[in-house]
Order: C-alpha cells, then sequence, then structure tokens
C-alpha cells in the first residue's frame, strides 16, 4: 500500500518547527546514540539548519498534520570525500509509516531540488551496501567504506541538466 500524493505534502521543517523534538528524537535513536551526544544536543544542530533558500534543510513528510518522515539536503556529507558537495542525508521514516513509499518521495523530492538548485551529481551513504531503496530508485554504488566506524555504499545519482 502507498500514501497517495494528495494525502502527502512536503513542508521545510523551517516552517514546521514544532516537529523538531520528533525529528530529533528519531535522529537521536537511529544514528546518534554516541558519547558525547544526546537529543538536546541534535535539536541544537537541527535548529542550526533550518534553511529554506539554500542547503543544508530539511524536508519534512506530511499527511494530515502528522509528520511521516524527514530527509536533509546536505552539504558535504562525508569529510573524505571534500570535493562531493551535495548529498542526501538524514533520510528517515516513523516505523508506522514504512513500507508506504514515504522513503522512495522524500528521496525523490530531494533529488528534484537538488536539480532545481543546479546540482548535477547528489550524493548519500547507506548501510545497505547493496544500495536498497535507493538503487531502484537510479543511485549507482561509487564504493565500499569504512566511515565513523561504520561499513558504508557512497552512491551517486546524476541530475538532469
Amino acid at each position: 500500500m502507498k500514501i497517495s500524493d494528495e494525502d502527502l505534502a512536503f513542508v521545510f521543517l523551517a516552517d514546521r518547527q514544532d516537529a523538531i523534538p520528533t525529528v530529533a528524537q528519531w535522529y537521536y535513536e537511529e544514528w546518534g546514540k554516541v558519547p558525547g551526544n544526546s537529543v538536546e544536543k541534535t535539536i541544537k544542530r537541527i535548529r542550526g539548519k533550518l534553511n529554506r533558500h539554500k542547503p543544508p534543510f530539511h524536508i519534512l513528510a506530511v499527511s494530515k498534520d502528522r509528520v511521516l518522515g524527514v530527509a536533509q539536503f546536505k552539504l558535504r556529507e562525508m569529510s573524505i570525500y571534500p570535493e562531493r558537495e551535495f548529498w542526501l542525508g538524514s533520510l528517515f521514516v516513523a516505523p508506522k509509516f514504512r513500507g508506504y513509499g514515504v522513503g522512495s518521495v522524500l528521496a525523490e523530492k530531494i533529488a528534484a531540488i537538488a536539480n532545481d538548485f543546479g546540482v548535477k551529481e547528489l550524493y548519500l551513504q547507506t548501510e545497505s551496501l547493496d544500495g536498497g531503496l535507493y538503487k531502484r530508485l537510479g543511485w549507482n554504488v561509487i564504493e565500499t567504506t569504512e566511515y565513523n566506524n561504520v561499513r558504508v555504499a557512497v552512491m551517486v545519482r546524476q541530475l538532469s541538466e
């Protein structure tokens, strides 16, 4: 089952700041349980990225005023690749909304936004070493590497001109 386009809207996190604690909790639970981090620190980092007109910024997938998921249009996500400027990152869908296509539409929305910004290549990293969802969406694995003690696939998507 998919969530219909009529039921899904995209909004900048900057325009729904009430969702910051939810997003921070998701990020902390999924990726942030490392020494020295906390939900409060995650909230502070997110508040520093409340842009609308230039990356980095977050996009929320919302249905009937419920936040279903989030993704970020990022700058230089992996320090080992300073030449790779634009990234899709921090894509997270609330567990009860997984399997409905929300992750796919969020990834596609970030790609469309990046294209609108004139980006030619968009990168991401994923722990799904075969590319998983992203491979089905037209992303290609460039390489696998260890980053922050995690094995990840680095992927790229060519965007239209």
